[in-house]
């Protein structure tokens, strides 16, 4: 019996958590589903997806800007994508589309012209990002015209002003099986890309003071800049940030890692100070890893993580908390291994991989025969 076929739809030119999250559950559907990928011409991220065994195919996707001639070639290549989609539903016999996050919106436009293949739609951002007027816009098309909507966690459902359709379903951690083995490392890892509003200045302001009490530490960033010139323009304002403060013994910067588990597994401590998270995978798979997070109430990580518990939650923003936290967890090893430990247990039965896949089975399923 043939699988059906479904096409996964993403958006982003570089690597990101949403589509690290949308390859996992792919794998975890792979025997019930022949998934491949549609994503934008020149996408970095496409020999990683086709190294992981998916067929990928390309369109000039456009991702949306503030500017108005970014909006307009936006709106005009939308519309032309739509066509081309089209033509590719039809000569790659797909079954089942999943918008991999609801700016998108190649499927719903797809629907609305009187196509009859089922879509299912991720939301992975926080609405709260994005103006009010396209939020409205996309998520009454995606209620209208999307079989499931799937949210990420519960404040993006909130967020969101359509709902009936929306079910939350929790991102992935990893599927392979690590031992929880306390750390020794002296090393802070900052697992994010460098956008700004992740939160890597924070780590910087709050490392300058641990530097002096313990100059044996070091701050670790791990992250692409996604192929735009702002996301480099920042990096590098940040590397010139630690270089002002006197930390460039201190602080290593890294690009994108395909090897992210030799990053959680040599590190002591993860942060995520970013300024708002619809979830954060980074905090679950630090935990998933037996490592001690240190993450801002920022949306996300306030379902994920436990205060005090198997992890550290302090207010956005708040350099001093950030640092005390820190210094703390530093100066405890065998507390933070505690907590560490914690997470790694904890986050196995609150994120149960099997009882995801079963959900994400259940909507696809649901979604081919509401065809």
């Amino acid at each position: 019996m043939n699988r059906p076929r479904a096409l996964i739809i993403e958006n982003s030119l570089d690597f990101t958590g949403g589509l690290n999250s949308v390859l996992r559950s792919c794998e975890l559907l792979k025997t019930e589903f022949d998934f491949c990928f549609l994503l934008p011409t020149g996408s970095k991220s496409a020999k990683y997806v086709m190294k992981n065994g998916f067929v990928v195919y390309e369109l000039p996707m456009k991702e949306i800007r503030k500017s108005a001639g970014a909006m307009l070639l936006y709106f005009l290549f939308l519309m032309i994508n739509t066509i081309r989609l089209i033509n590719l539903l039809k000569t790659a016999r797909i079954d089942l589309m999943v918008s991999n996050d609801f700016y998108n919106m190649t499927s719903p436009l797809y629907k609305l012209m009187g196509g009859r293949i089922p879509y299912v739609c991720y939301v992975r951002f926080r609405p709260s990002k994005f103006p009010g007027m396209l939020v409205q816009w996309w998520s009454w098309m995606h209620d209208r015209y999307a079989a499931t909507i799937i949210s990420v966690s519960e404040i993006v459902k909130r967020e969101l002003p359509h709902r009936r359709k929306v079910v939350v379903i929790k991102n992935e951690f990893p599927n392979q099986p690590v031992d929880l083995i306390a750390s020794t490392s002296k090393t802070i890892l900052y697992p994010a890309n460098y956008i700004e509003g992740k939160g890597q200045a924070y780590a910087l302001q709050s490392f300058a003071v641990v530097h002096r009490q313990f100059p044996g530490w070091k701050l670790r960033f791990v992250g692409g800049e996604m192929g735009l010139d702002k996301n480099r323009s920042y990096k590098k304002r940040l590397v010139e940030q630690s270089v002002s403060m006197g930390l460039q013994e201190g602080v290593e910067w890294e690009g994108f890692s395909e090897h992210m588990d030799r990053e959680y597994l040599n590190a002591s401590i993860v942060l995520n100070f970013s300024e708002s998270e619809s979830f954060s995978l980074t905090c679950l798979e630090a935990m998933y890893y037996g490592r001690t997070v240190i993450a801002t109430k920022s949306g996300g990580p306030q379902e994920i993580l436990s205060h005090v518990k198997n992890g550290v939650l302090v207010n956005v923003g708040d350099v001093q908390s950030m640092t005390l936290a820190l210094l703390e967890l530093i100066g405890k090893p065998d507390k933070r291994n505690a907590m560490g430990a914690q997470a790694y247990h904890d986050v196995r039965v609150r994120f149960d991989l099997e009882k995801i896949q079963n959900r994400l089975s259940s909507v696809y399923g649901a979604a081919l025969i509401s065809k």
